[in-house]
């Protein structure tokens, strides 16, 4: 039985359990959608002979990036149902011996407090590494588990990490070979760190702001910059309680206020006027509404503006900034 692109998919869906199915739908446009959901009813009641060749096919094509053999139980408990213990057996170690998980997935499946014990002796370049490799929510976890002082230089590393060469990352990985079984495959140069990784890792770890940027600094003063305004931007205003917004509001004049709020999404827009005194907030709007169109870099900058004089208040202790360290509490 030879099947197309959506019944494979659709097959697929089939054999997992309603969540995991859910999620990966979710992922599909509206047209691969109706594909998918019509080429469901067709394959319904698929051999299993067929339900083999799929999975076989499915395995054969996910085995460079799949760490089948160290991965969730939940793909053996998938194989075991489809195939039966054996046959699926057969495939997990065909497939186990020719592709082994590269070292960031295997610190992936780990606790938080052990990777950050197994990196702690280990050079901060390599740390900074391994760190951009993983999620941020995890990175973030193993990060505020490394020890304070040395937090911000990390940060410092991992927002002017660059491109690696795959020699160089695989020399890195080597670092910990002793300790973590690994191998990484091979890949072009990869964009690890930047600043939206560091500004991610700063707010979800909890790493002092301002030594980190001090720490930035000295070195490279722009990246300092541009990581500051990754930290905290004008959207971000909208997490601001309603005394900190009417501080900030009051240190503004006009001229700034209207290109940003006219470029501004119509919730934060309600939310700043909202904030404001009721005739103060009402001559803004027809200010506003008679103002001609606005260039987008201008509103950007009066945006930018706004958000500057926010971090600014922050450091000057005038207003507490939500989700940062302890340079705004």
């Amino acid at each position: 039985m030879s099947l197309s692109g959506p019944e494979k998919t659709a097959l697929l869906l089939l054999l997992l359990e309603e969540p995991e199915a859910a999620a990966l739908l979710a992922r599909l446009d509206p047209q691969e959608v109706e594909q998918v959901g019509r080429a469901m009813l067709s394959v319904a009641e698929a051999s299993p002979q067929t339900i083999d060749e799929v999975l076989g096919e499915v395995l054969e094509v996910a085995r460079d990036i799949v760490a089948v053999s160290d991965g969730p139980p939940t793909v053996r408990d998938l194989l075991g149902r489809a195939l039966g213990d054996e046959r699926a057996g057969g495939i997990i170690e065909r497939i186990g011996e020719e592709a082994r998980p590269p070292l960031f997935e295997q610190l992936g499946w780990q606790e938080p407090w052990a990777i950050a014990t197994l990196l702690e002796p280990e050079h901060p370049q390599v740390q900074a590494f391994l760190l951009a490799q993983l999620p941020t929510n995890r990175a973030a976890l193993i990060l505020a588990r490394l020890p304070a002082d040395g937090q911000p230089d990390l940060v410092r590393r991992i927002a002017t990490l660059g491109p690696v060469m795959p020699t160089t990352a695989e020399a890195l990985d080597g670092a910990l070979a002793d300790r973590i079984a690994a191998a990484r495959p091979r890949q072009p140069m990869a964009d690890l760190g930047g600043m939206q990784r560091a500004a991610d890792l700063i707010n979800l770890a909890g790493v002092d702001e301002t030594r980190a940027l001090a720490a930035l600094s000295t070195v490279d003063k722009g990246a300092a910059d541009l990581l500051s305004e990754t930290l905290f931007t004008f959207a971000d205003l909208s997490r601001l309680d309603s005394r900190a917004l009417q501080t900030l509001l009051r240190s503004l004049d006009a001229d700034m206020l209207v290109p940003a709020l006219r470029a501004a999404p119509a919730p934060l827009r309600s939310l700043l006027l909202a904030a404001m005194p009721q005739r103060a907030a009402e001559a803004l709007t027809d200010e506003i509404d008679n103002r001609g169109p606005v260039k987008i870099d201008e509103a950007e900058t009066a945006q930018k503006a706004i958000a500057a004089a926010a971090r600014r208040l922050a450091a000057e202790g005038s207003i507490s900034l939500p989700g940062k360290g302890p340079a705004y509490v």
